[in-house]
């Protein structure tokens, strides 16, 4: 397990589990009453999971509605897999 985890955790109302499924899609917000006039343009998860897949990590969700939600994520020290070869071919390039 050679990488750097990030717990973030909330007592919040919860996520449901069909709303699980799509809060890492871009421009998805669990709240219907939530516009960008009160703020959140649906894009922070997705973001999110976009840079840590992009770096060779993981992103999971956990929530309860009336609890919480945890939010995890695990990225390597090191590039990996197809990372490796894009990070090695970017260090050939003349600045």
């Amino acid at each position: 397990d050679d990488g750097a985890r990030v717990v973030i955790a909330d007592e919040g109302i919860g996520i449901s589990a069909e709303q699980q499924e799509r809060v890492f899609e871009p421009f998805y917000r669990t709240d219907d009453s939530r516009s960008r006039e009160t703020g959140g343009y649906g894009l922070g998860l997705s973001l999110t999971k976009a840079i840590v897949d992009a770096h060779g990590g993981n992103i999971k969700l956990e929530s309860t509605p009336g609890v919480g939600t945890t939010i995890m994520l695990w990225l390597p020290c090191e590039p990996t897999g197809s990372n490796v070869r894009a990070v090695a071919s970017d260090e050939g390039r003349a600045s």
